[in-house]
């Protein structure tokens, strides 16, 4: 395989800055002084000033959706493999901020749907009640950089959070052509259309489905996020479902009721 290096506006200003310095040298040395000179001149100032205009507004490409999809590939699956080798079959809780914290948290039950009162600073949670492990979620960092650079202010209400959820995937960060996110009952919805990293999702989903649940990246852990810190809540991925046809996907999320856990006093850094 072989990845052309050029960047498109760049080659194409030389070629025609080439093509202006061939036209301008026919046109002199044949000086015929007739319609032709003038046609071939007038040509060679065109694409000389064309070529000016591409060199002057080129820029460096993006870098390719589909490679920057594969490159937290092997990592996501490494951790859920880890998991897994752990006895962990759980699907992941994200948890918001509580008290002086700031920091999101990701918490992975051994199993059922039980998380702890309290999260103490361990990754290995031993509690009998609900053990499990305690992460950093895969889009905490791009929170934090939006909330650092762009000056992301998370809303707390449904409507208005659900709705600036849409601006960030959609206008902010270009994820997807489409995201809508509707309440069904007690869960939230999302339907995702024409996703740029959905070629990562699929390798992952095609290695094992259930890290999709279990440790969540892309778009599905940072719309978690923003739910937990924008309605102070824990919420979990119940389901994903990859939809090839569309290029996207189809989220379900579920919170719980009442407070949200909390740390455990001075010793707790989570």
């Amino acid at each position: 395989m072989k990845i052309r290096p050029h960047n498109d506006y760049v080659l194409s200003g030389i070629v025609l800055l080439a093509a202006a310095l061939v036209l301008l040298a026919v046109a002199t040395l044949t000086d015929r002084g007739d319609m032709s000179s003038a046609t071939l001149f007038l040509l060679g100032v065109a694409c000389f000033l064309a070529g000016v205009f591409m060199l002057s507004f080129s820029r460096s490409d993006p870098l390719d959706t589909e490679v920057a999809s594969l490159l937290p590939v092997a990592g996501m699956l490494n951790v859920c493999r880890i998991c897994a080798d752990l006895g962990v079959r759980g699907d992941a809780w994200f948890i918001p901020p509580s008290g002086d914290e700031k920091a999101l948290r990701e918490f992975i039950p051994v199993q059922g749907l039980e998380i702890p009162d309290a999260f103490p600073d361990f990754s290995f949670l031993t509690d009998p009640a609900s053990p499990g492990i305690l992460l950093a979620p895969s889009a905490s960092p791009l929170i934090e950089y939006l909330e650092r650079k762009g000056g992301l202010v998370v809303p707390s209400g449904e409507p208005g959070l659900l709705h600036g959820i849409r601006e960030i995937c959609e206008d902010v960060l270009e994820l997807a052509e489409e995201v809508v996110i509707e309440r069904e009952g007690e869960t939230l919805v999302m339907s995702v259309k024409g996703y740029r990293l959905y070629p990562g999702c699929l390798s992952i989903a095609a290695q094992s489905p259930k890290c999709c649940t279990m440790h969540p990246c892309g778009i599905c852990s940072l719309v978690a996020c923003l739910l937990a810190r924008g309605l102070s809540v824990p919420w979990h991925l119940e389901h994903v479902r990859i939809e090839e046809a569309r290029r996207g996907l189809v989220v379900v999320y579920r919170s719980v009721t009442g407070p949200a856990p909390r740390g455990e006093g001075p010793d707790s850094s989570g």
